[in-house]
């Protein structure tokens, strides 16, 4: 089966977190390993790590949703499906539609925030020492968030032509 584009950008976006991952794993054991024998801690390391787990967060949240290995807790859904299947497509359609319209307000309150972080150089750590821009996590945000939405709502209606025509159910999210 052929993989959508969109599919293959959270794919991307999943593999960009994984890197992040592996940068922070990277970091803090080269901090613990300076610290350790040096007496002499890497600096940025703590506003690294605060930026990155933003980031990789949102970076993997999409595809996250899309392999349905989202957090849950399923035993209503279960036992829903299990009774009332056509039901339950509709109950999930509207979790997922209010996903994607939170993803959308969580987008509307996060622009201007990356704008001005952008525009007024905004940083974490201390001027002379340590200083890494905020911009790019803002940004990764956006995207995140964006993707994200695209994603609860392509899965609603997926729940929906499910519920409402049966042998559409098995379309490609």
């Amino acid at each position: 089966m052929t993989k959508s584009l969109f599919e293959k950008f959270t794919l991307l976006l999943n593999a960009l977190g994984a890197i992040g991952i592996l940068l922070m794993v990277l970091f803090i054991n080269l901090d613990v390993f300076s610290r350790t024998f040096f007496n002499a801690p890497l600096a940025g390391v703590t506003e690294f790590i605060g930026l990155a787990i933003v980031a990789i967060v949102w970076l993997q949240a999409a595809n996250t949703l899309r392999t349905d290995r989202f957090i849950k807790s399923d035993v209503f859904s279960s036992m829903l499906e299990k009774r009332l299947p056509r039901f339950s497509l509709i109950v999930k359609a509207a979790f997922n539609l209010v996903g994607g319209a939170i993803c959308l307000t969580i987008l509307n309150f996060s622009i201007e925030p990356a704008i001005k972080a952008f525009e007024r150089g905004y940083y974490k750590g201390t001027f002379g020492v340590f200083t890494i821009p905020v911009w790019p996590v803002k940004i990764i945000i956006i995207i995140g968030c964006v993707t994200l939405a695209v994603q609860f709502l392509l899965l609603a209606w997926h729940d929906i032509r499910a519920a409402f025509n049966p042998s559409k159910s098995t379309v490609q999210q």
